[in-house]
């Protein structure tokens, strides 16, 4: 029988810690109140209860492939006390992020690219440029390659990550996310280090007026 905190550990624990973390490092890139944000592989809400309490009503969106992972997020969000908080959570398995008929200001996916081969990342991408409002944000997570490009060797992220060039959890060149917004309107920059305690490097992504 699954225990009560086996929704925790699916989204890789560290629940107060990683959550904190989420919220704090995007209110210091500029998030306000009023932003609207899409949380994208948000799980059970590890970062998005501290994001519902930030946020005005309604402006958190939650994307996620596991339903049930979603569920026991609302579960979360009551047991924190904001169970009457207005938000959208959607279950859908391609990044169709215009199923929420919304633009967004800002838009995270904390330890998703971890977990995706790269054409999976690059529906993603291509999905977010029209997710977001121009001047909009999209922050990721990735383990970054620590060798040359074809570096195949298996890459100790942390003590508790080994990362692969060809399985999950995956690490990745960061040129390569340059190279895939090439030519779109989204601008690519390497934040990197942001203190993430299994060592995820962070990514940002701007959506410029026109296509690069």
């Amino acid at each position: 029988m699954p225990s009560k905190q086996a929704h925790r550990d699916h989204v890789g624990g560290r629940w107060d810690e990683i959550g904190t973390l989420q919220s704090g490092f995007l209110v210091k890139q500029g998030l306000k109140p009023e932003d609207r944000l899409l949380d994208v592989g948000c799980g059970s809400l590890r970062g998005g209860i501290h994001f519902v309490r930030y946020l005005n009503d309604g402006h958190y969106y939650g994307f996620d492939i596991d339903q049930r992972l979603l569920g026991a997020g609302r579960r979360e969000l009551a047991k924190a006390g904001l169970g009457d908080r207005r938000l959208t959570l959607l279950a859908d398995d391609a990044f169709r992020f215009a199923k929420f008929n919304q633009q967004f200001d800002y838009a995270l996916a904390q330890s998703v690219f971890t977990h995706l081969p790269f054409n999976v990342i690059m529906r993603c991408l291509a999905e977010i440029e029209d997710a977001l409002v121009v001047g909009g944000r999209f922050y990721a997570t990735f383990f970054r390659n620590p060798g040359r490009r074809l570096n195949i060797e298996p890459y100790r992220a942390s003590d508790e990550i080994t990362a692969f060039a060809d399985s999950d959890p995956f690490f990745y060149d960061p040129d390569i996310f340059r190279w895939a917004v090439d030519g779109s309107s989204l601008e690519y920059e390497l934040i990197g280090e942001w203190n993430h305690p299994r060592n995820q490097q962070m990514l940002k992504f701007t959506k410029m007026n026109g296509a690069g």
